[in-house]
């Protein structure tokens, strides 16, 4: 088991990561309401349980409500816990409610999923969709503890590990060089799941994300938009194929564009597309939307991106690597951006 200690705003998260890291729920004192995805077993016996259905569909202010109801009929104080064990959307309505309810109660996070290990679970955005913008409600609201039990990825379908690979890559891609030439060479022992270079992966991952989480929790200092690479587009993408698309892959593609687009305003060097697609490729992610095998609405995409919370104005701030582990961030209007993501799309 390996443990990281992360003070974020002056509160101190914990992750662990290894297998069998869900026995820690047991040292935790006080109430614990489990809130777990449909198909997921709860790694601890609870009183009280609620189950949510996995996907964007179940991140709504009604799952929301119903889940602060049951807090409510539990009796959680404030030293109790929010134990949310799933995928990211599990992840993001449990956070989400537990930041709310009493101004905030205590959260542990418990991902079964690649994506939600490396990346939703980490952090402390919490975000709901409304009216067909992903994450447009939502908090900061960091979980005490964070718990990579990485014997869930072993029964994880191939499909649902190779969707976390894309925030995976994204790491390399944007912070770490030296992770992207781990990621290169380890391919096969990733895709076969070796328990020590999954291990490694999923703590580079959380350590790449949690150093940037410290340095801008609240993203004030426009250091933390660095997390959003490819996420400008890949929400984008979800919201033009009315989030029927995985996340990852969405990202994946979201990517690639982003790429195109630094590399044609000059923003980023000279070969970098090209390495992007060829770190997705080995990975078997998606580099085109026809590879996504579903229609995007391009008037949907485009309603998401003027729905963008990282615009200014008439701008919108975007990340994206210079090089292979190192990045800038960039200024574009609106509708230039709208322009070269119909142009990448289409």
């Amino acid at each position: 088991m390996r443990n990281l200690e992360v003070d974020v705003g002056g509160r101190k998260v914990v992750v662990a990561i290894g297998n069998g890291t869900s026995s820690l729920l047991g040292e935790v004192s006080g109430k614990k309401l489990i809130v777990r995805s449909k198909n997921v077993k709860s790694p601890l016996e609870a009183e009280i349980e609620v189950v949510i259905e996995d996907g964007e569909e179940s991140k709504t202010l009604d799952s929301t409500l119903n889940l602060v109801r049951a807090m409510r009929r539990a009796g959680l104080g404030r030293s109790d816990f929010v134990v949310a064990v799933g995928g990211g959307s599990v992840l993001d309505v449990a956070g989400f409610a537990a930041s709310i309810y009493l101004r905030g109660i205590g959260l542990i996070n418990v991902p079964t999923t690649l994506l939600g290990m490396v990346d939703a679970g980490l952090g402390g955005k919490n975000g709901i969709n409304f009216e067909g913008l992903k994450n447009v409600l939502g908090t900061f609201y960091q979980p005490s503890m964070v718990i990579d039990d990485l014997s869930f990825l072993t029964t994880l379908p191939y499909d649902d590990f190779i969707n976390g690979m894309a925030e995976v890559v994204k790491y390399g891609v944007t912070l770490d060089k030296e992770f992207y030439d781990f990621l290169s060479i380890k391919v096969e022992d990733v895709k076969s799941r070796n328990e020590s270079v999954v291990e490694e992966i999923v703590y580079r991952s959380v350590e790449n994300k949690m150093r940037i989480v410290a340095e801008d929790e609240l993203d004030i200092k426009e250091v933390r938009i660095v997390l959003n690479f490819g996420h400008t587009v890949g929400h984008a993408i979800e919201a033009g194929t009315r989030f029927a698309v995985p996340h990852g892959k969405a990202v994946a593609v979201g990517m690639v564009c982003e790429a195109k687009i630094a590399e044609e305003l000059g923003v980023a060097e000279e070969g970098v597309v090209e390495d992007v697609l060829w770190i997705l490729q080995l990975y078997g992610l998606p580099i085109t939307p026809a590879q996504l095998g579903l229609p995007v609405d391009m008037e949907l995409v485009e309603r998401a991106i003027h729905g963008d919370k990282k615009i200014k104005g008439e701008e919108i701030v975007m990340a994206v690597p210079v090089r292979i582990g190192s990045w800038t961030k960039f200024k574009v209007s609106v509708e230039t951006l709208r322009g070269l993501v119909r142009q990448c799309l289409e």
